[in-house]
């Protein structure tokens, strides 16, 4: 399994200046998904599981004042069932 650094995926969402309608997104943004990330979820989806992302989002200013909100992602946690005791890595 790759390294966290390595199969993380990272991007950022911005507030859609050029919205002009409800339906319009309110933030537009892009994600960069690294070649060890890309291998492991396509190795999952050949296994028959549905690829799944565990993604974590930071509130962010930029250095000209704007509000952004930088993203981070990673192969699938279920941080939930870790936030109840549930995690499957514990090995007891």
């Amino acid at each position: 399994m790759p390294s966290y650094d390595e199969d993380r995926t990272q991007g950022a969402l911005f507030n859609n200046q050029q919205k002009q309608q409800d339906n319009h997104p309110d933030m537009r943004g892009e994600l960069t998904i690294s070649k060890a990330l890309l291998r492991e979820l396509v190795e999952k989806a050949k296994e028959g599981e549905q690829p799944k992302l565990t993604l974590a989002v930071w509130k962010k200013t930029s250095a000209k004042g704007n509000s952004y909100m930088s993203i981070s992602g990673q192969i699938f946690k279920d941080w939930k069932a870790e936030s109840r005791g549930e995690s499957k890595d514990v090995p007891w």
